[in-house]
């Protein structure tokens, strides 16, 4: 909730458009990225969740929002499955997120990521109608 009053903050101190906001996490901030796009679903424009997990029953609330999740087929840290399992749910709830797994990488899939080619153009493309965040 710190977090979110933060954000509040900033959206009405500075000019930001607001139909371009994005959220990304790695480890723990991929599981908070999951969270927070489940508990403000209108917020984002697009979340890029590197190694992380959610819960798959919130999937319906996320399906709407362009999603690429990345992860490590070999992470000892957070399993695999984590972000198999999210990609699937949204996917079950009508969503179309994107979905890449290293084969031969552990829990530094975000170095590769940062890699990616169409990585920025796509995160740039994603654009929302312009809402505040709600309390």
């Amino acid at each position: 909730q710190m977090v979110v009053k933060i954000f509040n903050y900033i959206l009405q101190t500075y000019s930001i458009d607001k139909a371009m906001l994005y959220v990304y996490g790695q480890s723990m901030g991929g599981f908070a990225t999951w969270e927070i796009i489940t508990r403000y679903p209108d917020l984002f424009a697009a979340a890029i969740p590197v190694c992380g997990g959610g819960d798959e029953y919130m999937a319906k609330k996320i399906a709407h929002i362009p999603i690429w999740a990345f992860h490590g087929y070999l992470d000892p840290t957070v399993r695999v499955e984590q972000s198999r399992n999210m990609i699937e749910a949204i996917k079950n709830a009508g969503g179309s997120p994107k979905y890449t797994e290293y084969p031969d990488v552990k829990h530094d899939a975000w170095n590769y990521a940062y890699k990616e080619p169409d990585l920025i153009e796509w995160l740039f493309s994603q654009k929302k109608n312009k809402k505040l965040l709600t309390k």
